[in-house]
């Protein structure tokens, strides 16, 4: 899953998600050397993970439909082969 970091100051949020909390930190850092004169902030920041349902995505993985249509190919295949 995805990482982003908050700004709670100024109400920055990462510019695009990164897959490892690692990158996010770093750009965490890089947002408060640039804003905030390399402190942190007193309203708050931090870097949280990202859940598919808030990118869009849904529950479903992606290349779902195939499977399903793997899977119906397979019964109607095997409905005819009687």
């Amino acid at each position: 899953m995805p990482w982003i970091y908050e700004c709670r100051a100024c109400d920055a949020v990462s510019p695009r998600q990164q897959g490892r909390r690692e990158d996010a930190d770093e750009e965490l850092l890089a947002h408060r050397r640039v804003e905030h004169g390399g402190l942190a902030p007193a309203a708050g920041d931090g870097v949280r993970r990202v859940h598919a349902e808030v990118r869009g995505e849904g529950f479903l993985p992606a290349g779902w439909g195939w499977a399903l249509l793997f899977v119906l190919a397979l019964m109607l295949s095997n409905c005819w082969g009687r």
